[in-house]
């Protein structure tokens, strides 16, 4: 079989539209990249609303938790999801005592986890006993650190489970020292 009169009239058809095929090629990037972008542009706005929403439902979580907020002790809330265990909720007094002076807001914490916040040893201390809990259930007291203004304080620290509907939530609260038994 000859293949020369087949590449030569390939050839002559290329020759003879090749304006029309590389016009065509450009004009079918052009509209895949403005498909591409209004995908982007709704993507952006998606995560701007989702973010929206994260906000007022942080915001929910602290009218929900409404009964922690004047309490004098420091509270915090963390639900299991999945392997992580994300805070939820910190009462006036964790914020003010804890947060406020590493210059963090509620809000900082809220919606993360200890490893997004803390060192990776103090937050897999605290991981390590948010897990004990969530697994043997009841209330333990343990002793943890906290790094405040780049001080090391050692907190007496109690932690209960609560399962609500589907969700295992972990609540803490720091014993002062007046209360230690």
């Amino acid at each position: 079989m000859n293949l020369r009169p087949l590449i030569q009239s390939i050839k002559k058809y290329f020759n003879r539209y090749r304006v029309f095929l590389t016009y065509s090629g450009l004009l079918y990037l052009t509209a895949m990249n403005f498909v591409l972008r209004n995908d982007v542009v709704d993507l952006k706005v998606q995560l701007a609303e989702l973010k929206a929403e994260n906000q007022k439902l942080i915001a929910d979580m602290v009218y929900f938790n409404r009964s922690f907020e004047d309490f004098p002790l420091p509270v915090w809330q963390k639900v299991k999801r999945k392997d992580k265990f994300v805070m939820q909720y910190v009462n006036g007094a964790y914020y003010e005592q804890y947060l406020k002076p590493n210059n963090l807001s509620r809000f900082d914490y809220m919606g993360n986890t200890d490893f997004d916040i803390y060192d990776y040893s103090t937050a897999l201390q605290y991981y390590a006993r948010d897990l004990q809990i969530a697994l043997d259930g009841g209330h333990k007291r343990f002793d943890e650190f906290i790094t405040v203004k780049k001080k090391i304080n050692k907190l007496d620290v109690i932690k209960w489970r609560v399962i609500e509907r589907r969700d295992t939530l972990i609540y803490g609260m720091i014993i002062p020292e007046k209360l230690k038994i």
